[in-house]
C-alpha cells in the first residue's frame, strides 16, 4: 500500500515538475511566442505619457479652432461648412 502511493506520490511530483518547468524552457529556444507582460510602473507611465500627449493635441486643436474663427471673422464670406 505504501508504495503505491509512493509511486503515485512520485509520478505526481514529476508530472507538477514538468508543467512548471516547460514553459520556462521553450521560453529560451527560438520560435516560441510568449506574452511579455509590463509591470505595473511601465503601464502608469505609458499611461501619463498618452494623458499628456490627449492633452496637448487637444490643447492645439483648441488653439487651431480659436485661430481659425477669429480669421474667417475678420473676412467674412471666405469660411465654408
Amino acid at each position: 500500500m505504501v508504495k503505491q502511493l509512493r509511486s503515485k506520490l512520485g509520478m505526481i511530483l514529476l508530472l507538477v515538475g514538468a508543467a512548471l518547468f516547460s514553459g520556462q524552457t521553450t521560453a529560451q529556444t527560438h520560435g516560441h511566442l510568449y506574452l511579455v507582460v509590463k509591470s505595473a510602473d511601465m503601464l502608469l507611465r505609458h499611461q501619463a505619457d498618452s494623458d499628456e500627449l490627449r492633452q496637448a493635441a487637444e490643447d492645439s486643436a483648441a488653439d487651431f479652432r480659436e485661430f481659425y474663427y477669429h480669421v474667417n471673422e475678420r473676412r467674412p464670406g471666405t469660411h465654408q461648412l
